[in-house]
């Protein structure tokens, strides 16, 4: 079971970055359909519903036949299967294998900063600007492994990522979001991991899967 869940972590880890916090936003509820090619367990199509607030988010997600939970809480993001009382965590700031940043709340800004604007889209009625962003990580488990995202930011949404395309290590991730609700009242109990799971620390399995150099 434990090489199941780790895709699904690294899978978590993808959505923290791919579907990061808009500018200003301190709460919102939305859901997301993702498709990953190239994965360690072949391609995997996922449906997710999030919950964010106060730089803490929540993902519940359908993958692989299971209904997966992860909470992104202070310096740590806990995984656990609904139904099961023993999950793993891992620090928040720890790079996943490919290289995928956890810390969601600051991509954005970071993308459209440091990113190249390419051209303007309507998504689903929004109007998006669209930005493509590479970098190649020097530490963490993704170290020396590029990682290229092309991100389509609404305007009408405070640059809320619509939807996004990412590509490290063989894989490719594409992520739309939907039914969007910026602002929506998020209770605290939904980003806490829960008291009666037990959490296996997996930092030191985490970092034993940096590529070699």
């Amino acid at each position: 079971m434990l090489k199941t869940k780790i895709p699904a972590l690294a899978l978590g880890a993808f959505l923290l970055a791919a579907v990061s916090g808009a500018q200003g936003v301190s709460s919102g509820h939305w859901k997301s359909k993702s498709h990953m090619e190239g994965g360690p367990q072949g391609d995997m199509n996922t449906e997710s519903e999030l919950w964010m607030k106060d730089k803490k988010v929540r993902i519940h997600t359908k993958v692989m036949g299971m209904e997966m939970n992860v909470v992104k809480s202070g310096d740590w993001a806990y995984q656990w299967q609904e139904g099961q009382t023993s999950g793993m965590k891992m620090p928040a700031n720890m790079r996943r294998r490919g290289g995928a940043s956890m810390d969601y709340l600051e991509r954005m800004d970071e993308i459209r900063t440091k990113g190249k604007k390419v051209g303007t889209e309507t998504v689903d009625g929004h109007e998006c600007d669209i930005y493509e962003y590479s970098e190649t990580p020097s530490e963490g488990s993704g170290a020396g492994r590029a990682l290229k995202g092309k991100y389509w930011l609404a305007k009408d949404l405070k640059n809320f990522p619509i939807k996004s395309v990412s590509e490290t290590g063989g894989m490719t991730i594409t992520t739309s979001n939907y039914d969007i609700d910026l602002g929506a009242h998020v209770s605290d109990a939904m980003v806490t991991p829960p008291e009666d799971v037990k959490f296996q620390d997996m930092s030191e399995m985490m970092k034993g899967m940096a590529p070699k150099n």
